[in-house]
């Protein structure tokens, strides 16, 4: 055989397997984000089981990144895994300080731990919140294309509209709703009759407030809840927003701190399994899947995960009488916040976190309401809660803003009230030291024990055995105030809480604005401060489980600090911004400051009035569509190629 043919041959060769391997993992990572066309229901399934999938996430820029293929440095330090978390950089120490190395690489693990993951974080954010602004579509068209390639259906009637009214009011992001379709994609497997049947059925929940909104006629709000300030503020929200509707619609609103209800997930595989046959769940099925107890072999929270995940893995030991294991105490930081919001990932979430504390099967139903706050497989539809919000331009606003230079306080600034659950003495062993704003406080108050903290010393950084006590001296001024509250009295936890938490003093927030960093925790639902503070000239640090209807646009790492709800990341997090303990070198306050300024300008930018307007009126349309009987005829119905 010629030479020229066997190298041709050979050359076809390689070419066919690169061509079948790049179409094999074509295929596979674009599958499911085509979903099926079918208007009448919805899309396909975009929410596979597997948290490493980010198609459910509102980071969807970080696909690529922390793909399952691609979950390691290309110097095998870091490792991004599906619970939200960064790990790996304990290994590389471990190694470096076992000895026996060849020099080439020692000098390569060197140069690693020159690097803190932090410095990772902050510039792979950075290019996807870059990434995200320069992505989005310019023209109507490209509006309606971008929306149907991601949710698989043309937008809804007076999508039009919604877009006229962003360019009026000069709305920047305009593509990135993928929370509203979190929300309503699953009630595509009702059928219109059932959808209207379940809003009418909400005027008689309690907590909730009515609002009828008309573009032809009068506006109003009204029901049990109406004279809130919470349903007051939404209304003067969305009412100027009617006049652009395509047609009258009613809405249940709560003003309950947090929409507690969680759908199992055998419920949602069989909405998304409807939607894609393109039929209705009947009523007889949903009564199946809405049976709280016996219709799981586990029992409690983990019967709303998927069947395998780790939260169904810890309600299968406690059923069984066996150990949970135990949390590895390796450096971890958060990568993506929209993972470590799920139980069901993060089962260590149902001891630390006092809205998880009770452990019993949650209402299970699809249900229209729209809520200030809610767990992340809470269904229903998540609004833009307007408490503690200011225009920043306010005289009101300014007094709680100070520059950078004039912030006198390198310490982690909190105080709030112990709201966060109901406190008492429970027959599984749960107290109240470990709900998470208890805890925070014996956390930072603690004057015994010690901790390993991550230290730069020269280039490189090194872990350093510190005392608590001087750690909380160094980076901490915080704590509860005014007392126990939400605690039983008769068993004693009120009075153990009196006797065992430093309640300190109040302080007003023209005052904490002096601090350079600030903390954000749950309360009962969401904190309501989380504008405040990212206008206030501080970096936030931010711990939480519940998303936010701004959470896919928030950057982690560029406009905030994401922290671990088991606190267990705040002392590396302050050594890396704010420098060692002992005062030795400076810390990277310039990236602090980095940080904060972002973070204002973000919400100049994109927090505003009429950005919660716009996303509101988005929600509406989608709202509006749900009701309609000819789901189709209510669609956005100028096709662009």
């Amino acid at each position: 055989m010629p030479l020229r043919f066997r190298v041709s041959r050979l050359t076809f060769t390689v070419a066919l397997v690169v061509l079948l391997t790049y179409s094999y993992f074509y295929l596979s990572s674009h599958s499911e984000d085509e979903p099926g066309f079918n208007i009448v229901n919805g899309p396909g399934s975009r929410h596979p089981s597997s948290p490493l999938d980010k198609s459910h996430s509102p980071h969807r820029g970080l696909v690529q990144w922390w793909s399952p293929l691609a979950s390691e440095e290309p110097l095998g330090v870091l490792k991004f895994t599906g619970d939200g978390l960064v790990r790996g950089w304990d290994g590389v120490y471990n190694k470096l300080k076992s000895g026996g190395l060849k020099r080439s690489e020692r000098k390569k693990l060197q140069l690693a731990m020159e690097t803190h993951p932090i410095l990772e974080l902050m510039e792979r954010n950075r290019e996807r919140w870059k990434s995200l602004l320069a992505s989005q579509s310019k023209t109507l068209p490209q509006a309606v294309t971008e929306y149907t390639r991601r949710y698989g259906r043309p937008p809804p009637r007076g999508f039009d509209q919604w877009w006229q009214f962003c360019k009026r009011n000069k709305v920047k992001i305009v593509d990135d709703y993928d929370q509203i379709n979190r929300d309503i994609e699953l009630y595509f497997a009702l059928s219109p009759e059932l959808f209207r049947k379940r809003v009418d059925l909400l005027k008689e929940t309690p907590y909730t407030s009515q609002i009828t909104l008309s573009p032809t006629g009068q506006s109003s709000l009204y029901g049990e809840r109406a004279h809130s300030s919470r349903a007051r503020l939404l209304f003067q929200l969305i009412e100027p927003i009617a006049q652009f509707l395509p047609g009258d619609i009613t809405l249940s609103l709560s003003d309950h701190d947090l929409g507690s209800w969680l759908l199992g997930d055998d419920q949602k595989q069989a909405a998304l399994d409807a939607i894609r046959n393109g039929r209705y769940l009947t009523e007889e099925e949903l009564k199946i899947y809405e049976k709280r107890e016996g219709r799981q072999p586990v029992k409690g929270l983990a019967s709303a995960c998927p069947p395998g995940s780790p939260g169904w893995q810890h309600g299968v030991a406690k059923r069984d009488g066996l150990e949970v294991e135990e949390l590895s105490k390796e450096t971890t930081f958060i990568y993506d916040p929209d993972l470590t919001y799920d139980y069901c990932y993060n089962p260590e979430l149902l001891d630390i976190h006092g809205a998880l504390s009770w452990d019993f099967a949650r209402e299970s139903m699809l249900r229209p309401i729209f809520q200030l706050s809610k767990f992340a497989r809470n269904p229903e539809f998540l609004s833009t809660p307007l408490e503690a919000y200011e225009n920043f331009t306010s005289s009101a606003a300014q007094k709680k803003y100070a520059p950078w230079n004039e912030k006198t306080i390198g310490k982690l600034f909190w105080r709030g009230s112990s709201t966060g659950d109901s406190y008492s003495k429970r027959p599984n062993g749960y107290t109240w030291r470990q709900s998470h704003r208890p805890r925070l406080a014996l956390k930072t108050q603690a004057t015994e024990g010690e901790e390993d903290v991550w230290v730069q010393r020269g280039k490189i950084w090194e872990k350093e055995t510190w005392t608590v006590a001087r750690l909380n001296e160094a980076y901490m001024d915080v704590g509860l105030t005014g007392g126990p509250h939400q605690c039983k009295k008769e068993d004693g936890t009120c009075d153990e809480m009196k006797q065992e938490i430093i309640f300190k003093d109040r302080v007003a927030p023209e005052d904490s604005a002096k601090y350079k960093y600030v903390f954000d925790i749950d309360g009962n639902g969401w904190s309501s401060r989380f504008h405040r503070l990212i206008m206030s000239g501080s970096v936030v640090l931010k711990a939480t489980i519940y998303p936010e209807w701004v959470s896919e646009w928030l950057t982690p790492w560029v406009h905030y600090i994401p922290c671990k709800v088991d606190y267990s990341d705040l002392y590396d997090i302050m050594s890396f911004f704010a420098g060692p303990p002992d005062g030795h070198a400076g810390g990277h306050d310039n990236l602090a400051k980095m940080i904060a300024d972002q973070a204002r300008q973000f919400g100049e930018d994109h927090w505003r009035w009429e950005d919660m307007q716009a996303y509101m009126f988005r929600l509406l349309l989608e709202y509006s569509r749900l009701l309609a009987d000819d789901r189709n005829e209510w669609s956005y119905q100028k096709i662009y190629t």
